[in-house]
């Protein structure tokens, strides 16, 4: 066989850096959105910074939380960003607007958060020490997904009102 070939493909890395993105502080979580044109970056400082990855410069900047970024999703039409921090809140943003749809508090730290992959009104939540959580935010619902473990129940403080009907088509 002919062994340079075969060393040719066996590369799994580049061989050079193509550049950075700085952002001020430092990045714990990122996720870019369903075409791959923007990148969300959770930092530290409980920032979110939206980078336009064809441009690499930031588009926007976003401060919904006060502590840092556990996990961020975007929604399929790429129009809402969910985030989680160890505030115990997690924030649904209006990328576009740039501003906050809905905010709610769990009680305890939010790991990890996912929104539907067909619905843009609904995403799961998976609290630390307590069962996980999906949650509809047009109809204003929560139920704990079923589990195999005996966790404890999740009680969430739901917003006075949400006008956003206009975003989940």
């Amino acid at each position: 066989m002919n062994l340079e070939l075969l060393e040719s493909f066996g590369q799994s890395y580049p061989e050079e850096n193509d550049g950075t993105l700085d952002s001020g502080s430092v990045a714990l979580t990122c996720a870019f959105n369903r075409h791959g044109t923007l990148l969300a970056v959770g930092c530290n400082d409980g920032r979110v910074a939206i980078w336009d990855f064809l441009t690499r410069g930031v588009a926007r900047t976003y401060t919904n939380h006060v502590h840092p970024i556990c996990s961020l999703s975007w929604s399929r039409n790429g129009r809402l960003l969910l985030s989680s921090a160890t505030d115990f809140t997690v924030c649904v943003t209006d990328v576009l607007i740039g501003d906050l749809v809905v905010r709610y508090r769990f009680p305890s730290v939010v790991s990890k958060v996912q929104f539907h992959p067909r619905s843009n009104c609904v995403f799961l939540s998976c609290p630390m020490k307590h069962s996980p959580v999906v949650v509809d935010i047009v109809k204003d619902d929560h139920r704990a997904a079923p589990t195999n473990g005996e966790v404890g129940s999740c009680r969430l403080e739901w917003p006075c009102a949400i006008q956003c009907n206009v975003f989940f088509n």
